[in-house]
């Protein structure tokens, strides 16, 4: 009788056991559908204790201050200057490891301060025209920490604000990241998320939640990316934090994103740029180019081209504003000519620089020859004669010129034809994407000076320069109201 027992006993055992299993194999197929787990719960014992171990404290808190020298005039009308400072918190998290080196990553909003602040650039209580003087980056243990000897200083290596990403570097070991990056583009609606930052600064923290929305293109502050949105309660001081996932495959975290920004007033909506968009730019550690591809799709096409062929030969659009800048749009032979002009225009109606977009088959043209203007008359700069980093420049400044010219025309047909419903439409929608490229075209624009300024001055000269004296395209005609610029030959 007692083995008929015991008998019974172990396939009742055997039996639930199945069935245990088969519930859980459904369950996790259920969360389990894509790349990523509706839950964090299929983690594996391995990514458990990574997690709560001491190979998990891979985020770092980060202070980033600056000094400002802004000038004022005091009570007896003099000029006078005084120094403000200014300093913001979030996060990093290390990635890399070099030799006694460590690379971290987070955002450029933390890691950079602007030159100058202005309408495009505003600093909580700094007034605009101010001048940054100073500035550091440390890894601190919270924000009371005032004891500088036991805080990490940081350099920056690279920054890239369309991508608002930023890498960071210590001179010392730090623990890096355990995981493995993963796809942003596999994450799906409902995936859960893990997030490890320091909320307002204060402490470290891990935050949960949902992916809910996988795409959504971010063109807000100058910035250029894709995000995701998330439902995670996340606070000022979590920017830069790594944003993980679980793989329905290894059931390990992986990384899928850098959290950047929050929806105001709506704590639980959080915006994160994908990583597919920042694995180059950790590996390279450098800004590369990733503006809007001239041949690829959504981009300027031949026919858009002809467009504004047209738009130029009949007057319309001979001036524009580009980022602050003046700037006249040209058609010459078989290529557009952009004439800049400097921040004085009107009053000096001297150009500062001419840029050739030239003829390119199946698209709507390429970057040719850059010329500025100096104190010993016109330098050419053909592309070949020219370093990355100035060829990257040409081209976003390129891009962004005919996407205003574009957008300009098409904003004005909309104008001409206010009984359609249609075209009411699309005016509002033109306007709103105006309004939203003008930062970026500021921070072009201001590039680009400083790029004009040093090329002309040569005394950086790269091999295949054209020499001071060399002929720059001239328009074949004033175009009125606007008198003819100066300084041609």
């Amino acid at each position: 009788m007692l083995p008929l027992l015991l008998g019974a006993l172990i396939l009742i055992g055997i039996a639930f056991d199945v069935v245990t299993r088969s519930r859980l194999s459904a369950t996790t197929g259920f969360v389990c559908q894509g790349e990523y787990s509706d839950t964090l719960q299929v983690q594996s014992m391995h990514s458990r204790e990574t997690e709560q171990g001491a190979r998990g404290q891979y985020s770092y808190l980060v202070r980033s201050s600056a000094k400002y020298e802004c000038p004022f005039f005091g009570p007896d009308g003099k000029l006078r200057r005084r120094r403000i400072q200014a300093s913001e918190l979030g996060t990093a998290f290390a990635y890399e490891s070099s030799g006694n080196d460590t690379y971290l990553f987070t955002n450029e909003h933390v890691a950079a301060w602007p030159d100058v602040t202005d309408a495009f650039h505003r600093i909580d209580g700094v007034p605009e025209g101010c001048k940054r003087v100073e500035d550091k980056l440390r890894i601190v243990r919270d924000e009371r920490d005032d004891f500088e000897p036991g805080q990490t200083p940081l350099t920056r290596v690279a920054v890239d604000p369309l991508l608002d990403a930023a890498i960071l570097k210590a001179s010392q070991k730090l623990t890096v990241i355990p995981y493995k990056i993963g796809k942003s583009a596999a994450l799906r609606q409902g995936n859960a998320v893990e997030v490890r930052g320091f909320p307002l600064g204060v402490m470290q923290a891990v935050s949960t939640g949902k992916v809910v929305n996988p795409y959504d293109r971010d063109q807000e502050q100058g910035w250029d990316h894709v995000d995701f949105v998330i439902d995670a309660l996340l606070a000022e001081g979590n920017s830069g934090s790594p944003v993980l996932a679980a793989s329905c495959k290894s059931h390990d975290l992986e990384l899928v994103g850098v959290y950047h920004a929050g929806y105001k007033g709506h704590g639980a909506l959080n915006v994160v740029v994908g990583i597919d968009q920042l694995i180059d730019f950790m590996r390279k550690k450098k800004r590369l180019p990733h503006a809007l591809a001239e041949d690829g799709p959504g981009a300027p096409s031949v026919a858009d081209r002809a467009r504004v062929e047209a738009a130029l030969t009949s007057g319309v659009l001979p001036l524009f504003d580009f980022g602050g800048l003046t700037m006249r749009a040209e058609a010459s032979g078989t290529a557009l000519l952009y004439h800049f002009y400097g921040r004085q225009f009107p009053l000096d109606d001297r150009r500062v620089a001419v840029l050739e977009d030239r003829t390119k088959e199946g698209a709507f043209g390429e970057s040719g020859r850059f010329w500025v203007s100096g104190t010993g008359g016109w330098r050419e700069w053909p592309p070949s004669a020219l370093g990355a980093d100035e060829r990257d420049l040409l081209s976003r400044v390129t891009d962004s010129v005919r996407l205003q010219i574009l957008h300009s025309i098409d904003y004005r047909k909309a104008l001409a034809n206010p009984g359609s419903a249609d075209d009411r439409k699309r005016g509002r929608e033109l306007s709103r994407t105006i309004a939203r490229d003008a930062p970026v075209a500021h921070d072009l624009a201001g590039n680009l000076l400083d790029t004009v300024d040093r090329l002309s001055a040569g005394h950086d000269t790269l091999p295949g320069a054209v020499a001071s004296g060399a002929e720059t395209p001239t328009p074949a005609a004033p175009l009125p109201p606007v008198p003819p610029p100066r300084g041609a030959p």
